[in-house]
C-alpha cells in the first residue's frame, strides 16, 4: 500500500512547517524519538526556544530537554542564540571552502543504539558489569542518573567498545566540567567517546593523557575567547579540534593576528573567519608575523597598481588651462 498526506482538509488549517530534508533521510535512525519532537517543536514555532519550553511540552525533565537540543548542536543544526554566544546569522558569515566531491561510495554506517528503559533493565540483568558500571555512575554523580544518561553509559560500553573503567574515566570528566559551570551536555560526552573509541583509547594510562590534552586546550580555548572577544563559553568537541590544529601550526602571536584581522573584517566575532584565515596561511606557507607584512604590503601594492590610471589618462586639469590661454594656433 501506498501512504501520502491528505492535499486538503483540517489537517492544513494551522499552515505548515518546513523540515531539511536531511532530517527525513538521514536523522530518522541517527536520532531518537525525543531529539526529533525537540527539533521539531523548534521549527513548528520557527523562533528561537529554551530547554524549560521543550521539557514542558515533552514532558521531561529541562536536564534532558538540554541533551536533545545539544544533540542538534553538536551536529550542526541547531545554534545557541546571542545570549549564548551564537548568532543564528553567524553559520552563514563566512562563505564555505568548496570540498571536491568524492567519488567513493558513501559507506553505511550502523546507527548509535536507541535503548528504552526495558532494554537498559534487560541487558544490565544479563551482564553484571554495566549493573555495576551505572551503579558507579549514580555514586559519581550523587543521583539518580536520567534515562538518557543511563542510554549513554551503556552505549559507551556495547556500541562504542570502551572499557567499563575508561568509561567511567569520562563521567568523571563529565561531572568535573559541570560542576565548574561549563555548558556539557551528554551530546558532547558521546562525542567523546565515539573519538576515543576511533582513536583506540581504551586505557587508564591513554585516558589519562587525553585528560591532560583537553586541560591543555581549555588554556588555549580561554587565551582565544580573551583576544577574539567571541562570547566566553565551552567549546565543543569540533571547536577543540579546530583550536588544536591551530596549535599545531601557529604559534599565540600569529592566532592573535588572525584574530585582529577578523575584527577588522566582521561585525561580530566569529572563530569560523579565523579559522580560513589560518587556514589561507598554512596553504601559502605563511607562519610569522614578518611574512604575513610582506603579503599584506603585497596586497596593498597590487590594488593600487589596479587602481592607479595609465599614463596617457592622467591630466592636470590646471595645467591645461594655462595651455589654452596661451595656445594662439587657432583664432576663435
Amino acid at each position: 500500500m501506498l501512504y501520502q498526506v491528505v492535499p486538503v482538509g483540517d489537517i492544513w488549517q494551522e499552515g505548515m512547517v518546513a523540515v531539511p530534508k536531511k532530517i527525513a533521510t538521514h536523522y530518522l535512525k541517527l536520532a531518537s524519538e525525543y531529539q526529533l519532537k525537540a527539533l521539531l517543536l523548534i521549527l513548528a514555532g520557527n523562533a528561537p526556544c529554551d530547554s524549560k519550553y521543550v521539557a514542558k511540552c515533552l514532558g521531561c525533565t529541562e536536564a534532558d530537554a538540554t541533551d536533545f537540543l545539544e544533540f542538534w548542536v553538536e551536529e550542526g543544526v541547531l545554534c545557541v542564540n546571542s545570549e549564548g554566544g551564537i548568532s543564528p546569522l553567524e553559520q552563514g558569515v563566512l562563505k564555505a571552502e568548496s570540498k571536491p566531491v568524492s567519488t567513493e561510495p558513501v559507506k553505511e554506517s550502523v546507527p548509535v543504539p536507541r535503548l528504552n528503559p526495558s532494554d537498559i533493565v534487560a541487558m544490565c540483568r544479563d551482564n553484571r558489569e554495566l549493573t555495576l558500571l551505572v551503579q558507579h555512575a549514580q555514586e559519581i554523580f550523587g543521583r539518580t542518573i536520567s534515562h538518557v544518561e543511563q542510554e549513554l553509559i551503556i552505549n559507551m560500553v556495547t556500541y562504542y567498545g570502551l572499557p567499563c573503567d575508561v568509561v567511567l574515566v569520562i563521567l568523571q570528566y563529565y561531572k568535573s566540567e559541570k560542576e565548574k559551570g561549563r555548558a556539557i551536555g551528554t551530546a558532547y560526552i558521546a562525542s567523546m567517546a565515539k573519538r576515543w573509541s576511533e582513536e583506540g583509547i581504551v586505557t587508564l594510562e591513554a585516558a589519562d593523557e587525553q585528560l591532560k590534552m583537553l586541560e591543555s586546550s581549555d588554556r588555549l580555548w580561554n587565551e582565544i575567547v580573551a583576544i577574539s572577544g567571541v562570547s566566553h563559553r565551552s567549546p565543543t568537541v569540533k571547536q577543540r579540534e579546530m583550536i588544536m590544529r591551530w596549535s599545531d601550526d601557529f604559534d599565540i602571536q600569529m592566532i592573535s593576528i588572525a584574530c585582529d584581522i577578523m575584527k577588522e573584517n566582521t561585525d561580530k566575532p566569529t572563530l569560523r573567519y579565523v579559522d580560513t584565515v589560518l587556514k589561507n596561511w598554512k596553504k601559502k606557507g605563511i607562519f610569522t608575523p614578518d611574512a604575513v607584512a610582506k603579503q599584506e604590503k603585497e596586497f596593498r601594492d597590487k590594488k593600487e597598481a589596479r587602481q592607479k590610471p595609465a599614463i596617457d589618462e592622467t591630466y592636470d586639469i590646471n595645467e591645461i588651462n594655462r595651455r589654452a590661454m596661451l595656445n594662439d594656433d587657432y583664432d576663435i
